[in-house]
């Protein structure tokens, strides 16, 4: 069966389980004629396939599914309409040469973008800058444990916003799967540790000056909450 390709974008927003990329609002029409992108609906059937996990999607809000296996889809607002390419995450096909040709050709249309794609030992880095696509792809990821945020932590030290955004991130991954869970009268406090709440709380503490305060007010009280379950 083969193992999952994981995918996490980093910028422009930080996204689990899956990345969307935006086409450049001057390169919008050019890019409509060589692709035909048609309007998001409900429907999921009437997104505009490109892989088995790239989709292509006209929003106009802003608004764009981010689409996961295994997993509840997730809205992702942009706030401006727009053109966006939404790639799946947790899947085991579209990331071989096939889909580097595809980003590549398109890469002249769209706004700068970074994400990375993780399977078995590699992580590969896919990066928009100016219109041009700079790929690489290492063998080393167990070096990070196979953990993204390991791999940020080592390699974006520097950049503390963007750490603290993907913490942020992380907590709500886990926040959405709460609910999921619930909807299914599932207890999701039977899925975690206490010991995984509190490493989270800890990683929000340590750049909550990067987090704003009532973001992370709300965050550090959805934590307490669960930690508390276990006493």
């Amino acid at each position: 069966m083969g193992n999952l390709h994981h995918v996490y974008q980093l910028k422009p927003k930080i996204i689990y389980g899956g990345a969307i990329l935006q086409v450049r609002k001057d390169k919008e029409i050019i890019f409509s004629g060589k692709f035909t992108v048609i309007n998001e609906v409900q429907d999921i059937n009437n997104i505009l396939y490109i892989f088995e996990n790239t989709f292509i999607i006209n929003s106009q809000d802003g608004k764009v599914i981010k689409f996961e296996w295994y997993e509840n889809d997730r809205i992702i607002d942009f706030g401006k309409a727009g053109i966006y390419i939404s790639i799946q995450g947790s899947t085991k096909y579209g990331f071989d040469r096939d889909f580097n040709d595809f980003l590549s050709d398109i890469s002249p249309y769209l706004e700068d973008t970074l994400f990375y794609v993780t399977r078995d030992e590699t992580i590969s880095r896919y990066e928009i800058i100016n219109g041009t696509l700079h790929y690489r792809s290492t063998h080393d990821f167990g070096r990070w444990n196979y953990f993204i945020e390991e791999y940020v932590v080592a390699n974006y030290s520097s950049s503390k916003q963007l750490i603290a955004d993907l913490h942020v991130e992380e907590t709500n991954e886990m926040i959405v799967r709460h609910k999921e869970r619930t909807e299914y009268e599932e207890n999701p406090n039977e899925y975690y540790d206490p010991e995984d709440y509190e490493d989270l709380l800890n990683k929000i503490n340590n750049y909550k000056e990067y987090i704003s305060v009532e973001k992370f007010t709300k965050l550090e009280d959805w934590l307490k909450i669960q930690i508390n379950y276990y006493n």
